[in-house]
């Protein structure tokens, strides 16, 4: 008696087919949302030195302006005056406080600079602290 071969060995069978095809989907997947990590990594990386190079610039302004210039009353104008220099956008918070140093006589001005956003919905902030320094004005000692 002759046994036959149902199943033919020239092609691939529908089984086959399908497991290639789920084989090519699980890693055509698995590219796809290493991509978006990437982009979002990438994105959130961007913002971070836009919001780090608009603290810088606002602290290089502050360390311009004079000891009796840095106040916690002229803050509002000057923060006014630097998001329209440095073009910072309004959903940047940016908020300046100025604490004077008793101990110091009040020579010395504690500068806290925030700059607060939102990205991706998540709240993200930078701060930076510095003082300030009243310039003495007196006699000099050189001879």
């Amino acid at each position: 008696m002759k046994l036959t071969n149902l199943k033919s060995n020239k092609a691939f069978t529908l089984q086959d087919a399908a497991i290639a095809i789920i084989i090519i989907m699980l890693f055509a997947g698995t590219i796809g949302v290493t991509m978006v990590n990437i982009y979002k990594v990438q994105a959130v990386t961007k913002i971070d030195a836009v919001a780090s190079l608009f603290v810088v610039q606002v602290m290089e302004r502050i360390d311009k302006l004079g000891y009796t210039e840095v106040t916690a009353e002229n803050m509002n104008n000057v923060i006014t005056q630097m998001r329209k220099d440095f073009s910072i956008p309004q959903s940047f918070n940016l908020n300046i406080e100025i604490e004077p140093d008793e101990i110091t006589n009040n020579l010395v001005k504690t500068v806290n600079v925030q700059l607060g956003y939102n990205f991706l919905n998540e709240d993200r902030s930078i701060s930076v602290k510095t003082l300030k320094v009243k310039e003495f004005e007196g006699e000099t000692n050189e001879r």
